[in-house]
């Protein structure tokens, strides 16, 4: 079975956040992922949209594509926003009052591979989620 690549443009505001959580997780299952893997996904979407939005500073498009591979799938969000100060970001979950600091440790556990790139003014966050994923059988 093939599936299309499938890209989302939003504007870079909050209120898109859930419409793209909600479309990334109905491709999901309609590539047959289970409802945890769906789950996962999701929210690490989520949790690097807001952060993008919140932290980037750009008023400009975001645009996330999501590619299906034979062995899982690869979502990229591009913006045009203030690039990272430092790559990798802390993995680590913060002290449990802290009020700040859970986003990449989140993303972190929803992906088996997070990478991040930054070429011509555009930052690129590319998500890989493969294990546990396995092509439907036909």
């Amino acid at each position: 079975m093939t599936y299309p690549a499938i890209r989302l443009v939003i504007g870079s505001e909050a209120n898109n956040v859930n419409l793209v959580g909600v479309t990334i997780r109905a491709l999901c299952f309609a590539a047959e992922i289970s409802p945890e893997d769906a789950a996962r996904i999701e929210l690490g979407i989520v949790e690097a949209l807001n952060n993008i939005i919140l932290h980037g500073g750009s008023s400009a498009p975001i645009t996330v594509s999501w590619n299906r591979t034979p062995s899982g799938i690869s979502i990229e969000i591009e913006d045009s926003g203030e690039p990272l100060a430092h790559w990798p970001p802390r993995n680590a979950f913060p002290e449990p009052f802290e009020e700040s600091g859970r986003g990449w440790p989140l993303i972190a556990a929803c992906f088996d591979s997070v990478d991040y790139r930054v070429e011509a003014s555009k930052n690129t966050l590319i998500l890989v989620k493969a294990q546990g994923i396995s092509l439907p059988r036909t």
